[in-house]
């Protein structure tokens, strides 16, 4: 009986050391799979900066300036870029792609649905602590800003936080925001939401 009980408890035993080398290891490849992402997004953020800068120049001379009425994306190395999306309250810059797709979000944010020029712009992003992860933090009043390639400046003001279901499209794009900036939870199974007014 006594063996059997020791036996049962080094099974355990053995049981809870595997689990936490299998933890720690899913938390160090996280880290270095969020590391990697801060870097190439970072990349990217500046690249997509010049490029804007280079546009700047070339529209210098035009007497008129004219607001656009859609995005227009701009292709920079990798893929079509609508601007840059800046968070000054979680010190958050990043280059925005003009669609989303799996491999595009490895490495920034993406546009998901509409455009500040139609007031419902959605932009989706992974939860890396390099990037949307820091979502969380925000507060009602936090200002966001979205700079498209032409220079234009959009302003937003965080109106409020939510938690959607992860399968839930239209409440996503439903409520009437301005803008919607969404990342999964840990797990995947919901929506962070942080919904904005365009001021």
């Amino acid at each position: 009986m006594k063996n059997k009980r020791n036996l049962i408890g080094n099974i355990l035993l053995i049981t809870g050391l595997v689990l936490l080398l299998g933890a720690g290891g899913l938390f160090l490849y996280n880290m270095h799979e969020s590391n990697e992402h801060l870097e190439e997004a970072g990349k990217l953020t500046d690249k997509v900066k010049a490029e804007m800068s280079a546009i700047a120049s070339e529209n210098a001379d035009e007497t008129e300036a004219v607001l656009p009425s859609e995005l227009e994306p701009v292709v920079v190395e990798d893929g079509p870029y609508d601007g840059i999306l800046a968070i000054p309250a979680i010190e958050l810059e990043m280059a925005v792609y003009d669609t989303w797709n799996e491999d595009y979000l490895k490495k920034s944010v993406c546009r998901y649905y509409g455009s500040p020029y139609t007031s419902d712009m959605v932009i989706a992003g992974h939860n890396y602590r390099s990037g949307f992860g820091r979502l969380k933090r925000l507060a009602v009043g936090d200002e966001v800003f979205f700079t498209d390639m032409n220079g234009v400046v959009t302003r937003y003001v965080v109106a409020q936080t939510e938690v959607l279901d992860g399968t839930d499209i239209s409440g996503m794009l439903s409520g009437g925001w301005d803008l919607s900036l969404y990342t999964c939870t840990y797990g995947g199974n919901a929506r962070f939401t942080v919904r904005c007014s365009q001021e």
